[in-house]
């Protein structure tokens, strides 16, 4: 079996633009890129060059994100597989994955798994643009 390894932590902030500028600004990062507004909701992925943090406002999930009422603004730490439906039928034997793999509006197929405590691990495998 292939390692996971760690992809990004996704971070749905009560401020966007506070959260935006705390990393930014205050912490330095660079934005590697964002998307939304105009009236859709807006995200951003952050970098310091050793890791990555994605923000994004409060949206419904009918866009298939699945941010939306499974863990309210806890952070979900994201990992990259190299087959998504094999890591998905282990995780669902031990009856800890929430959903089926799925495509997602950010070019990944994904799933998410909870710990004991509530945590979130979403799996994802990046699609070919």
């Amino acid at each position: 079996m292939t390692q996971d390894r760690f992809d990004h932590l996704f971070v749905q902030p009560s401020s966007f633009e506070t959260s935006l500028g705390f990393y930014r600004d205050a912490l330095g990062w660079s934005v590697l890129y964002a998307w939304g507004g105009n009236g859709e909701p807006r995200g951003a992925a952050l970098g310091s060059g050793a890791m990555t943090i994605v923000i994004a406002e409060h949206h419904p999930a009918e866009d298939r994100s699945k941010s939306h009422g499974i863990n309210g603004t806890q952070p979900t730490v994201h990992v990259l597989v190299d087959d998504i439906e094999q890591r998905h039928a282990q995780l669902s034997k031990a009856g800890v994955a929430l959903f089926a793999p799925e495509d997602t509006h950010w070019g990944t197929r994904w799933f998410v798994a909870r710990d004991p405590d509530g945590n979130l691990i979403a799996f994802e495998q990046k699609r070919e643009r």
